[in-house]
């Protein structure tokens, strides 16, 4: 992208123009930042101020509609209008801002700076060699936190000296979702136990878009049906709208349909409903890199007490494997201690973006890995 087009952009009536336009909010503004307040209180303040005054109309756009102006005024606005708005105050406040123009991910990927490969404009904030990246179209968002439709590889951040650059996207803040289960199995193979579940970073801004506005009891169905159909009971969340925060999700569950009892022996999956079962790679050949948007960590701890009058006839086996060039672990640990059952496992995908030579060792890791979490740990009456 030529210094022509970053000028011919601030030139635009629906965008640089917009940048301008400041008066409607100055009052606000003042009000919302103190002028000596610190650089990071100011960029807090006033992105919250920005996702609760301008909701998004689900429009994408890199050009702004009907103003940024009436966008403030009506509380409503597009993707341009709520994000140019940003741009502007942030500017106003003292920080150093510029649009950062982005390709959606179902628009395809901007290989050239041309005007036709962007659909879409966030917020940059440019702090020393760093830049933090702001979208407030999403009320649950925090910075470098994106919604996933943004994560595509790279944008390009164009400045008001005619200047620009690409800026890479993807975060080393991985989607981190961790799961605490302790369970007690009777002597049918009625299991009933508590999970706690944290979410962080992608993944919490994911429960928060799909929970946050539902009523719990609605959340509660939900979870019953993801999770092998069990019952649900004593639910809390934690934190659901509290952004400095992980979610916290704590609750009761019992099941009857976990396990199979054949004759004096019980027979369940190790990690229960949290099991992968499925390969997400199936394919023989892939033509393009396998893009998870940020870096994953999922982990899972069982504590499982088994009835009394049985003993562990077998187990699956450990397995600790990788992909090639760190770019992911996958650790399964099981243990006996007296009449409990400890496991532990971990998947971490190290990269967001994982290059397509080395697909046919992806697709055989994970077929590992459900391999292992469809083993079965066996019981039987002594």
């Amino acid at each position: 992208m030529g210094r022509c087009y970053q000028k011919t952009i601030y030139k635009s009536s629906d965008f640089g123009k917009e940048l301008e336009i400041t008066s409607h909010f100055k009052d606000d503004l003042a009000s919302l930042v103190a002028t000596e307040a610190p650089s990071a209180e100011k960029i807090g303040k006033i992105f919250q101020f920005v996702k609760s005054k301008i909701k998004w109309n689900g429009y994408h756009s890199k050009y702004t509609s009907d103003g940024v102006r009436k966008a403030y005024k009506e509380g409503v606005g597009n993707v341009a209008e709520i994000n140019l708005t940003l741009v502007a105050m942030l500017r106003e406040a003292g920080i150093k801002a510029n649009p950062i123009l982005v390709s959606t991910r179902d628009n395809g990927i901007p290989i050239f700076p041309t005007t036709d490969g962007f659909n879409y404009v966030i917020s940059g904030v440019e702090i020393g060699d760093q830049i933090v990246m702001l979208d407030a179209t999403e009320q649950y968002s925090l910075p470098n936190v994106l919604p996933l439709r943004d994560i595509n590889w790279q944008g390009r951040i164009v400045r008001e000296d005619g200047t620009s650059d690409w800026v890479d996207l993807t975060t080393n803040n991985p989607s981190l979702k961790n799961s605490i289960m302790k369970i007690d199995i009777n002597d049918e193979g009625e299991i009933e136990g508590m999970n706690r579940v944290q979410y962080s970073n992608l993944e919490a801004l994911k429960y928060r878009n799909k929970n946050a506005k539902i009523k719990e009891e609605d959340i509660i169905i939900k979870a019953e049906e993801e999770n092998g159909g069990i019952e649900i009971s004593e639910f809390k969340v934690d934190n659901k709208t509290n952004l400095d925060k992980s979610v916290i999700e704590v609750y009761k569950f019992s099941s009857e349909e976990l396990t199979d009892v054949m004759g004096d022996k019980i027979y369940f999956k190790p990690l229960l409903f949290n099991a992968l079962e499925e390969n997400l790679f199936k394919l023989e050949k892939r033509e393009y890199p396998i893009d998870f948007g940020t870096p994953l960590v999922s982990k899972n701890m069982l504590s499982i007490t088994i009835p009394e009058g049985f003993s562990v006839e077998s187990l699956p086996e450990n397995l600790a494997i990788g992909l090639p060039n760190k770019y992911g672990v996958y650790k399964f640990d099981i243990s006996v201690n007296g009449n409990k059952i400890d496991i532990y496992s971990i998947l971490q995908i190290n990269t967001p973006v994982y290059p397509i030579q080395f697909y046919s060792e992806i697709k055989e890791f994970y077929k590992q890995i459900v391999n292992k979490n469809v083993e079965q740990i066996v019981l039987k009456k002594v």
